[in-house]
């Protein structure tokens, strides 16, 4: 006699480690190109700040309790990334754009549609809400991020002009950095009430979302192609690509030595900053096309991670 066909319950047992395995992997792919964006830099500034004590927050913990704090870091910022790269990636012109800029990503590769994206959302919307209130105590910043989600995508400010799309992003920054700096400041692990932040706290906050306001569009210089594609107002589209060059090479030096300036920094402290700062501005100049631009923003990223470190330097 033959072997009696399995039932589609024990078939959808047997496959669930595969396809748990593949719909991971395509969470990831959906974050991959932004985690270090923004989830590395925001950790580092949520990490640093929560260790210089006293300037940013309203209690001091021990260092132990507050590199234990490390991967509640990561995940606010990593789960809140995910929501707006799902709620951009399902669009269908972000699928136009991606198949040029980023071909790699689940919805132009195949691997996942528009339609399984969203369905995806109704389900991690509210439970990264859910783990964000009750377990980090960061629910209203990733309610307020989910509000900038909406006016960069769906409202299409993202597409609008690259000022509006650099204020959202700026906004969007100072949300994580307050979230990380909350979070990463809580005495002992989760559930807990997150730290209470200083003025010296926020008006940091604010500085960095300054300089991501001023320099974030350094990131377009790569994405042309795509950005042209989509309709988008980027800088370089909209002002040309030398005029885009200008307007951060200039700012790079300037926010650099600002920063220094608020930390009480001498040019010995300032100098990681001042190089890697000196390098971006350098290479907006003298070294251009797809790639170096890619490589630029890449060394734009390292230098706002080492601004954030400042306050502990301090």
């Amino acid at each position: 006699m033959g072997k009696e066909p399995e039932s589609p319950s024990i078939k959808a047992l047997h496959s669930f480690p595969a396809r748990l395995k593949k719909s991971l992997y395509n969470l990831w792919l959906f974050t991959k190109d932004d985690t270090p964006t923004f989830v590395a830099p925001n950790t580092v500034f949520g990490i640093c700040g929560a260790l210089a004590g006293t300037r940013l927050i309203a209690h001091s913990g021990s260092t132990t309790a507050v590199l234990s704090r490390i991967p509640h870091v990561l995940l606010f910022n990593w789960s809140n990334l995910l929501i707006f790269n799902l709620a951009n990636q399902q669009l269908p012109e972000s699928c136009a754009e991606d198949t040029l800029n980023k071909p790699w990503r689940p919805v132009p590769s195949g691997r996942m549609t528009s339609t399984q994206v969203r369905k995806w959302m109704l389900l991690t919307i509210p439970l990264v809400l859910a783990i964000n209130h009750f377990a980090l105590d960061v629910g209203t910043e990733t309610a307020l991020l989910y509000t900038l989600t909406w006016l960069y995508n769906d409202l299409r400010g993202g597409d609008e002009g690259w000022l509006l799309r650099n204020s959202i992003i700026a906004a969007a920054f100072g949300l994580y950095n307050l979230g990380s700096l909350k979070i990463a400041a809580a005495a002992t692990p989760a559930p807990v009430a997150a730290a209470t932040v200083t003025g010296t706290g926020y008006a940091w906050i604010a500085i960095v979302s300054a300089v991501i306001l001023t320099t974030m569009h350094v990131q377009d210089l790569k994405d042309v192609a795509g950005d042209r594609a989509r309709g988008r107002r980027t800088a370089p589209l909209v002002m040309g690509d030398g005029p885009a060059r200008w307007t951060l090479a200039l700012p790079v030096p300037v926010w650099t030595a600002y920063c220094a300036c608020f930390w009480g920094l001498g040019w010995v402290l300032a100098a990681p900053a001042a190089g890697l700062g000196g390098v971006v501005a350098w290479r907006c100049f003298c070294v251009r096309g797809t790639m170096a631009d890619r490589k630029t923003w890449q060394l734009w990223r390292l230098w706002t991670a080492v601004l954030y470190m400042m306050p502990l330097v301090r």
